[in-house]
């Protein structure tokens, strides 16, 4: 996938001609300080906001493209937030098959919830209902998910069941993430898109990832250690 989008509120400018490319075969970290246009970037790639550029898979400009065909293309998984209608957790997942025939079975089973498929979706918990979105993401059956703080008000289980699904699934999709936590960034991305300002700041490796850079978007002073064989960022404590 190429990327190169921009996108203003009248006349405020939020993205500032963000460029990337992504493939399948790596998890994409999109990460940066409130504000700083990452969940706008998202809502622009899948065409919920109408940016100016382009976002092109195999030669085709998504944008360009009606809401039904895009949605073969790319599927977008918004911050989690609760069910406010009753389906069974089977009838949920089927809502992401509205443009395709999706695999709502396969779909289910991969993130474990297919033994409990006649649940009642507002019977999961935070956790759960994460996996059930992305449940329903995945039977859309599209080459393209993004999903929007997909850990976030989790518990470090979910979370990390969470983290570690998407790894797998970047294996045969092109998978984006808007993450909060940089310590989770660090530990399961493949890359990382660091925004500041609406802008692209950094990209790179999370091994290349420095003190420097995070201090110059974050505004705090930071270190990074690894423990066990990962990466993390710690901030310093100011000296009284």
């Amino acid at each position: 996938m190429d990327v190169s989008v921009s996108f203003s509120y009248g006349e405020r400018q939020i993205l500032k001609r963000v460029e990337f490319s992504a493939d399948k075969g790596e998890l994409l970290a999109i990460i940066g300080p409130n504000g700083a246009g990452k969940s706008t970037l998202l809502k622009s790639l899948v065409g919920i906001l109408k940016p100016i550029g382009h976002v092109k898979l195999n030669g085709i400009d998504v944008l360009s493209l009606k809401p039904k065909e895009r949605a073969k293309l790319i599927t977008y998984v918004p911050q989690s937030s609760y069910p406010e209608f009753t389906f069974t957790i089977e009838e949920f997942v089927e809502l992401g098959t509205y443009a395709t025939r999706g695999d709502v079975k396969g779909a289910l089973k991969k993130v474990g919830l297919w033994g409990r498929r006649k649940e009642q979706i507002t019977n999961l918990s935070g956790g759960e209902y994460q996996l059930a979105l992305i449940a329903r993401a995945l039977a859309q059956g599209s080459d393209v998910i993004l999903l929007d703080e997909p850990t976030s008000h989790l518990d470090i289980n979910h979370a990390l069941q969470v983290m570690e699904l998407l790894r797998e699934l970047s294996n045969e999709k092109i998978v984006i993430a808007v993450l909060h936590d940089l310590n989770l960034a660090l530990r399961y991305a493949d890359r990382l898109i660091l925004l500041h300002r609406g802008e692209k700041r950094w990209e790179g490796r999370p091994e290349e990832l420095s003190p420097r850079v995070l201090g110059e978007v974050y505004g705090v002073k930071a270190k990074i250690v690894e423990v066990s064989g990962h990466r993390i960022v710690l901030p310093e404590l100011a000296k009284v």
